[in-house]
């Protein structure tokens, strides 16, 4: 799996580009300057003065080349097999797109945009997948809450220790186009409606033991304990309701502004969160609620994947 870049994907929408502009600037500065890279940013709706802040950050970096890569035209040639769901603004499905969309790349990372990069790039890019679909790292709300670790193993009959953040990912690009998971996963949306983590949730079950574990330094998830020294972590992750420009205060925000800074949308994300409200972050809270909540009424419910599967099972053994 040698590609002549190490190719780096983004899914983001106009709201969300300036977060990924300061991704893009931690890795940047911690990336092997002897490594070249090609950063694409999936998208339907970038406007063309993100583009702009974009290529300016980027164009100090010659090693480094940014793509913005409109999604709507792979979209609409394989809108026949997608179910009724909004691909068109649900940019976390973006990732699922890359193996078919780049038949040149053998592997590339996907990150998303609430992440900073501390750590060598080239190195998280050069792990040996071998047979795995992907390289990830574990999921701490599953590991630390029972409320989520019992949901994975009871509902979608996973290991909760097992079940990784699709955060971060190393894709094996070619078994994915081998193994068709795009269509895997189009398949399991048609059997059973995972509403807890989405298409977190699909992807762990179609690489269940396909994995290679990543150290968690890698993604380190801004939840519960955080098991690393600072000097230690690779990724810092901002994930569910701990974004820095939304909370102030928020755990390891500093490295967050420390790249922020350096960006020409420094100010826009500083107005954000003077702007966001108290009430704002009661709703972020409550939201936080109900998603505990929304994981203990699927660990209960009788009809879980787990079963889902199990009668289609059956219906093809009878067909047979």
């Amino acid at each position: 799996m040698n590609n002549k870049y190490i190719p780096i994907f983004f899914a983001c929408d106009d709201n969300f580009v300036k977060y990924t502009i300061v991704t893009m600037k931690s890795i940047m500065m911690n990336a092997d300057k002897n490594e070249n890279y090609k950063m694409y940013v999936l998208n339907t709706n970038i406007s063309e003065k993100y583009k702009k802040i974009a290529f300016d950050v980027v164009k100090d970096y010659s090693n480094f080349e940014l793509i913005f890569e409109d999604v709507k035209d792979y979209i609409d040639s394989i809108s026949n097999k997608l179910p009724l769901r909004d691909y068109y603004s649900a940019t976390t499905y973006f990732r699922l797109f890359i193996s078919e969309m780049h038949p040149e790349l053998d592997k590339a990372v996907y990150i998303d945009s609430d992440t900073i990069v501390k750590g060598d790039f080239a190195k998280l890019y050069n792990h040996d997948l071998g047979n795995n679909l992907v390289g990830a790292c574990h999921e701490q709300a599953m590991v630390q809450t029972d409320v989520y670790g019992e949901y994975v193993q009871v509902n979608l009959g996973l290991d909760r220790y097992n079940y990784f953040n699709a955060g971060m990912l190393v894709i094996n690009c070619k078994l994915f186009r081998e193994e068709c998971v795009l269509d895997q996963f189009i398949d399991l949306i048609g059997i059973y409606n995972c509403r807890v983590t989405q298409d977190e949730d699909y992807l762990n079950i179609i690489c269940d033991k396909r994995v290679c574990w990543i150290d968690d330094s890698w993604n380190v998830e801004v939840y519960e304990e955080i098991k690393y020294a600072d000097e230690d972590i690779n990724m810092i992750h901002y994930i569910m309701w701990a974004k820095p420009w939304h909370f102030e205060g928020a755990r390891l925000e500093q490295y967050f502004w420390q790249y922020a800074k350096m960006t020409p949308v420094y100010e826009e994300i500083i107005a954000v969160l003077q702007a966001y409200t108290d009430e704002q972050r009661a709703r972020d809270l409550k939201q936080a609620d109900a998603l505990y909540q929304l994981a203990i009424d699927e660990t209960n419910r009788s009809d879980t994947f787990v079963m889902a599967k199990k009668k289609r099972n059956q219906l093809i053994d009878c067909k047979f």
